[in-house]
Formats: C-alpha cells, sequence, structure tokens
C-alpha cells in the first residue's frame, strides 16, 4: 500500500504559508504545515475512469506530482481523503482510487481540493505561542512547546527574531509545564521561556530574522524566508532562512520529534534540533550554526541536540550527536564529503543511515528518513532523485543547508516515498 504520512512542504509552493521577520510567522507555518493543510481550491469537475481520478480546477490548481492532497467534499467516499498526485497539467490534476465511484462525482455540499498536512495535533495555543504533538498512537506524544512572540522584557522589535523552542512531557494550559522538560537547568527551570538575567531571552532557539554579528545588529529586514519542511506524522525537520530568498547566510537546520528508538517501548527518545543560544547579545553570529552547533550536518556534535530523557527513561535531558560512515576516520559533514561524485565501481549517488548517538556513547536509534552524504552536494538544492543504488522504488529530497563561508555549504537527503518506520 502507498505510504502518505511522509510529505514535503517548500516556501515556494503555490499558496504555500510564509515566514517574514514578523513575530509569530514559524506558529502560522507550522500550523499549516502540521495541522491545517493550505492551498485550499475549489474542484469543477471529479470524475472517474479505469482507476484514476482527474480533478479539475478551471482557475488553475496548485499541487504538484507526488504531492499528498486532501480531497473532500464528494458523496462517493471514494473520491474522498489523502491522495499522492500523479500528474498535472495547468487546470487539472490526477491521483489513484480503489473501487468504481460514479463519474462525475456528486456533492451535497461542494468539492475541494488542499494541500494535505502531517496531521499533527495542537492541543494548547495562545497569541504566537503553540504546543504540537503526534496523533499516532504509537507516539509517547511529547509535545514541541513554541513560543514565536516579541520578546520580553527590554527586546527591541528590529532586533532579532526567534521561537523558544522545548520539548515537554505534558502542558496543562500554554505556559505551564507538567513532567519532563528539555532543554532543562535545575537550577533555572524557567530559563529557556523568560528573561532570567539581562540580554538574555531564551535558551533553544529556531530562528528566521536576524543578520550577522550579535542578536541586536538586526533582523535582516523585509522579506519572505526560504524554508522547506520535510516529514512524517512523528517527527519532521525544517530549514529556514534568516534572510530574504536564498543567499550567503543559507538555512538554519531545525528538528523535532520522535527517533526510531533501538529501545523498546522507549517513552524519552523525543528529539529537538535548535540553535544553543543563551546570550545572544555576547555570542556573535556569523552564519547558521556558527558557535551553536550546524544542525544535524556535523558529526557527533552535541551541541544543540537533546533527547527528553536518556535510554534508561529516568533524569534530566540529554544531548546527542549523529553519525554515519565514517570515510575520514575524523569529524565529518553530512553533503561535504570527500568521496566522489558519483562513487566510481558503481557510478551512483550514495545515501547512508544517519545514527543518533548519545553523550555517554549509547546508540540510542536513528534519524527517521534522513539519508547520509558522504559526497559533495552532488546535485542542485531542492533536487529530487530515484533510481538510488540499493533504494529501489524511492525518491529522496536533498535540501542545502549551510555550513562555514560562503563558498561552502553542505547538503542532506530525505526520503519522500515513506514509510519512515
Amino acid at each position: 500500500m502507498t505510504d502518505l504520512t511522509v510529505k514535503y512542504f517548500t516556501s515556494g509552493m503555490t499558496g504555500a504559508p510564509q515566514i517574514s521577520n514578523n513575530w509569530g510567522d514559524l506558529v502560522t507555518m507550522l500550523d499549516a504545515c502540521l495541522v491545517n493543510g493550505f492551498a485550499l481550491k475549489a474542484i469543477d469537475t471529479l470524475t472517474f475512469d479505469s482507476g484514476i481520478a482527474t480533478a479539475t480546477i478551471s482557475a488553475g490548481h496548485a499541487y504538484l506530482p507526488a504531492q499528498v492532497v486532501e480531497i473532500a467534499g464528494a458523496d462517493q467516499p471514494e473520491y474522498n481523503g489523502q491522495f499522492r498526485v500523479l500528474s498535472t497539467t495547468t487546470t487539472t490534476f490526477t491521483y489513484a482510487v480503489t473501487g468504481t465511484p460514479v463519474s462525475p462525482a456528486t456533492t451535497a455540499t461542494s468539492l475541494s481540493a488542499k494541500v494535505a498536512p502531517l496531521g499533527w495535533d495542537k492541543p494548547f495555543s495562545d497569541t504566537n505561542k503553540a504546543a504540537y504533538r503526534s496523533k499516532n498512537p504509537a507516539s509517547p506524544q511529547n509535545m514541541l512547546l513554541i513560543d514565536d512572540s516579541l520578546k520580553t522584557p527590554n527586546y527591541t522589535t528590529t532586533w532579532a527574531k526567534w521561537a523558544n523552542v522545548g520539548i515537554v512531557e505534558d502542558l496543562s494550559d500554554i505556559n505551564t509545564i507538567v513532567g519532563a522538560q528539555a532543554p532543562y537547568d535545575p537550577n533555572s527551570p524557567t530559563k529557556n521561556w523568560k528573561q532570567v538575567e539581562a540580554n538574555q531571552w531564551g535558551w533553544h532557539k529556531w530562528y528566521h530574522a536576524r543578520q550577522s554579528g550579535y542578536e541586536n545588529y538586526g533582523d535582516s529586514g523585509v522579506g519572505n524566508r526560504n524554508w522547506v519542511l520535510v516529514g512524517d506524522d512523528r517527527l519532521f525537520y525544517l530549514f529556514c532562512t534568516n534572510a530574504a530568498g536564498f543567499n550567503w547566510l543559507g538555512r538554519n537546520f531545525y528538528c523535532f520529534g520522535d527517533i526510531a528508538s533501538f529501545k523498546p517501548g522507549d517513552q524519552y527518545a523525543t528529539a529537538l534540533v535548535a540553535d544553543d543560544n543563551y546570550l545572544g547579545m555576547s555570542n556573535a553570529y556569523t552564519y547558521p550554526g556558527f558557535r551553536d552547533g550546524y544542525g544535524l550536518i556535523t558529526s557527533l556534535d552535541l551541541t544543540g541536540k537533546l533527547l527528553l530523557r536518556d535510554h534508561t527513561q529516568l533524569g534530566t535531558p540529554v544531548r546527542f550527536g549523529v553519525t554515519s560512515l565514517n570515510i575520514n576516520n575524523s569529524q565529518h559533514i553530512c553533503g561535504a564529503g570527500s568521496m566522489p561524485f558519483p562513487n566510481g565501481p558503481d557510478y551512483s549517488l550514495w545515501l547512508l543511515p544517519t545514527y543518533v548517538k548519545q553523550e555517554d556513547g549509547n546508540m540510542r536509534g536513528l534519524m527517521p528518513g534522513m539519508l547520509w552524504i558522504p559526497q559533495n552536494r552532488p546535485y542542485s538544492d531542492k533536487t529530487i532523485v530515484d533510481n538510488v543504488v540499493g533504494q529501489a522504488g524511492r525518491k529522496f529530497l536533498l535540501v542545502t543547508t549551510q555550513y562555514l563561508g560562503t563558498a561552502e555549504g553542505a547538503q542532506v537527503a530525505f526520503d519522500i516515498t515513506g514509510p519512515w518506520r
């Protein structure tokens, strides 16, 4: 059966929510991609022939081949639900259905299509704040708590903008954490959410507007950021620039959700990847990851990477790093490796599993859907590749991110066929 849990979204998709330098933009984007979907369109006609449904939207639609859409409103249930788009023209798209529904479809209300969300829950919210969790019953359903509101007190709105982010075991309301949380300082439990000393507003951050330098150097001005989100119903990866377009600043690389744990019944293998930047007025920034980690592209780098608890299920959060095949016997960078492309013996792109290693040395699991590239940026940004050796029937999205200076970068591959688990 075709898997529909894995989906990807980009800022360039028609109708996609945009992230600019406004407080709350990250929450708006996550609402659309995780919970609600976007690009809602009225379908004019919906017909069936030989296992294929054809939807016509005379004003033009917003959907791409291989994208997952959600169809609603047909009296015939075979037409409704989530489907992967097979083909498109400017005014039509097709998808496969089972059974033999009446053609054309009839409706008591109206026929509609939209880009399908990942299917997460949003149990708590407030202005520019939200909590998201997986609805999959196999998930421990730990939450992402995000506060993308103006930092108070004493913060100027034209300075850098970011969301404070953390993992929480539960909430009684949007402002009250229950149970375990990460990051967590037992000597200062609110350090990630409230100002506890001068020039400090949080600890783990997802940036979406800033310039090089300190946080008070500015927000890079107006304009829509370039972002990519890929995930399933239990974990997602987010890339987002700090300025309009895709320039030398590159994309930040963030993540939240359940890893594929090696421990059966693991209730605390929920991961958060963020910028670990406590004093933004004294920690200068040059490019994404500078001083505060490189997302998930640098092997065994522990900065900004947390699991809610370690494999014993006890205690406070544990840091982790990721690793894969080590071809240099040293620290290595995903998508900036020394292995030739294509690899000579099999003339191929190599995509390898990405392992999660706790700070104490224990191997905790795998990063679902993320494939390590030991070669150097083999394709352009957002290229979709198939026919990968050893990966028959699967397609991969290659996303470029930033590493070091203006001439250097890295690249990560994501399985967009699924399932990831």
